[in-house]
């Protein structure tokens, strides 16, 4: 039976004296979202952890790595690099002050493209092996959500304007990155789904809708966060979805904008939200539907960026 964490009390030694309750890794990744992977790589390259080790040598956590990890993602939000942070977190000497922004941002924005040009120079000679090994470390120091909006993204909109303008070549190199994506995004949904204890959701793209990378990217990082995501993919029609929300007791429904303007889509989103007991959220770009006509359903949007939207859902369906 797997042990439980209480981690808003206190344990009493045989004096009385307060004792902080401590918690393995893995906690800490379901209460930030953040992989254990990735918070074993902040502590091993950057010090930016210092767990309590048990006689075995298990790491140990507290609330105050919890504030830590938290502190770090908005401070890697607002453009600093993990050294910097690194700095930074050092000189505060505590997790509580203020740290201000410090023209940084250049600095991270260099990183990114770096990765992505090495991204896209694999891409060109058909490397899986390369492609693999970019992503595997980007996703080794930084959070899905933020691998998502500053990688693949980016990459995804480089291959499409190559499409454009290189047509010879740029249709097979978009068709190869987005295989792979495709392909290792399964493999890390799969893993995943198995470990999330969270509010159930379900993802679908709304009918004419086929392009559901960005579904699959937004649904890894739900995942990340503890979410359980019943993924449904392309084209769903929304006459299943008050059937799907009853069978699934899903906390939300999450849609895919549709790619192309279709008012009947936006019609009938709008009938079909204030039917439901279930919050519905719309992700993706906005313009081939009926914004005003959907938020006055009752419908939530979300936007494009995979990090905003998450904070969005939490905001609603917190995930524990």
């Amino acid at each position: 039976m797997a042990a439980s964490f209480d981690l808003t009390s206190k344990d009493s030694t045989p004096d009385s004296t307060p004792r902080l309750v401590r918690f393995p890794i893995r906690v800490l990744a379901e209460k930030t979202g953040i992989g254990t992977s990735t918070l074993r790589a902040w502590e091993k390259r950057y010090g930016l952890l210092k767990p309590e080790r048990t006689p075995k040598g298990h790491r140990l956590y507290g609330l105050s790595d919890i504030k830590r990890v938290q502190k770090i993602i908005d401070l890697l939000n607002d453009g600093h690099t993990l050294p910097k942070i690194a700095d930074l977190l050092s000189a505060e000497g505590s997790t509580t002050g203020e740290i201000s922004a410090s023209g940084d941002i250049p600095e991270l924005a260099s990183v990114w493209e770096r990765f992505t040009q090495s991204t896209l120079e694999a891409v060109s000679d058909f490397s899986i092996e390369r492609i693999d090994a970019i992503y595997n470390e980007a996703s080794s120091l930084y959070p899905i959500d933020l691998v998502t909006d500053q990688l693949i993204k980016p990459t995804l909109a480089a291959l499409g304007e190559t499409w454009k303008q290189h047509p010879e070549r740029g249709i097979a190199e978009e068709h190869f990155y987005s295989s792979w994506l495709k392909s290792r995004l399964g493999a890390r949904f799969h893993h995943a789904n198995s470990q999330a204890h969270g509010a159930r959701i379900v993802c679908a793209c709304m009918p004419g809708s086929y392009h559901e990378v960005g579904l699959m990217l937004f649904s890894l990082s739900a995942l990340a966060r503890g979410y359980r995501v019943l993924y449904f993919g392309a084209d769903l029609p929304l006459s299943q979805i008050p059937y799907i929300a009853r069978r699934s007791a899903a906390k939300a429904i999450v849609l895919s904008a549709p790619s192309h303007d279709n008012q009947q889509t936006s019609n009938d989103l709008a009938a079909l939200i204030p039917s439901l007991d279930t919050p519905v959220f719309i992700g993706g770009p906005s313009e081939h539907i009926d914004t005003g006509l959907i938020e006055g359903a009752g419908g939530i949007l979300l936007g494009q960026s995979t990090s905003v939207a998450l904070r969005v859902l939490e905001g609603h369906v917190p995930a524990y």
